[in-house]
Formats: structure tokens, C-alpha cells, sequence
């Protein structure tokens, strides 16, 4: 049986990299991470939005615990609508929910899942903040500061 294996870019390991420390790292402070029982939160961000075109949020999530959980959804009083982005090979689908597998850190990124808002309800540019409610389903909601950065910062 022939083996695929995907080579992740330099880029993406060291996201993914940074993402796993960030996570892992729960004796050192760190600013705008969070917690819902088994569910660890990273820093949350988004790139200024284009014009006449959505919000993409990224950020890192582990689950911690040992058994399945899930990203079901978000809102929040930025926006009228978040969905969930999928970008595979170059097209991009709505999913859902996200699997959060157990011990398996997630990075919400441009290249797989991440949060798309729409219909914004104010102007969105470079230092300005807002809050996202995370809906994990049975394990319950979190809400998170999401902070507009730019994205080669990332």
C-alpha cells in the first residue's frame, strides 16, 4: 500500500508550532488564551476585512480532554452571521462543525477550518477588538476577545 504524505509549508509548521506552545504552556502567562473545562483557547485573530468581503478569525484550539469534542459554531455582536469555512485544494465549503480530536491541537488557519463573518454590523480595521462567542456544544460556550491584526504578523 502506497503512503500520501502532505508536507506542510514553512509557514504552516510554525503556526502549527506555535499554536502546540501556546497550548501547552499552562504555567506561563500569556495574554488573550482561554479555557472551557477540556478545551484550551489561543490567541484569537483576524486580518482587516477587504472590501465588501467577509471576516476570516484564526486562532489555536486543543482539546484536552480524552474524549471527542466539537467546534459547532460562534455569533457574535460584531457581525449577523459566522459560518464555518472550509478550505481544501484551493475551493473553499461551509461545514457544520469542527472535530476537535483529544490531544490534537487545531489551528483555525487560511489553508483548513476557520471562521468567516459576514454582514458586518460596524467598520472592522487594524487594532480594533471585538467578542466571539465560541459554541463547543455539549461542553458549552466561551467567549473570546478577537483582536484585527495584520496578517503577515501571523
Amino acid at each position: 500500500m502506497k503512503r500520501h504524505r502532505r508536507h506542510l509549508t514553512r509557514r504552516q509548521l510554525l503556526g502549527a508550532l506555535a499554536a502546540l506552545a501556546a497550548l501547552l504552556a499552562p504555567t506561563v502567562p500569556r495574554a488573550h488564551s482561554y479555557k472551557l473545562g477540556d478545551i484550551a483557547v489561543g490567541h484569537i485573530w483576524a486580518s482587516a476585512p477587504e472590501s465588501g468581503e467577509g471576516v476570516a478569525v484564526y486562532g489555536p484550539i486543543l482539546n484536552r480532554g480524552d474524549g471527542a469534542a466539537q467546534l459547532t459554531g460562534a455569533s457574535t455582536p460584531a457581525a449577523e452571521q459566522v459560518r464555518i469555512r472550509m478550505a481544501t485544494e484551493g475551493e473553499e465549503h461551509w461545514v457544520d462543525w469542527i472535530d476537535l480530536e483529544p490531544g490534537k491541537p487545531l489551528a483555525l488557519a487560511p489553508w483548513r477550518q476557520h471562521l468567516w463573518l459576514t454582514d458586518l454590523k460596524r467598520e472592522l480595521k487594524e487594532g480594533d477588538a471585538f467578542e466571539l462567542l465560541l459554541d463547543f456544544g455539549q461542553a458549552g460556550t466561551l467567549t473570546v476577545q478577537v483582536e484585527i491584526e495584520p496578517e503577515g504578523g501571523h
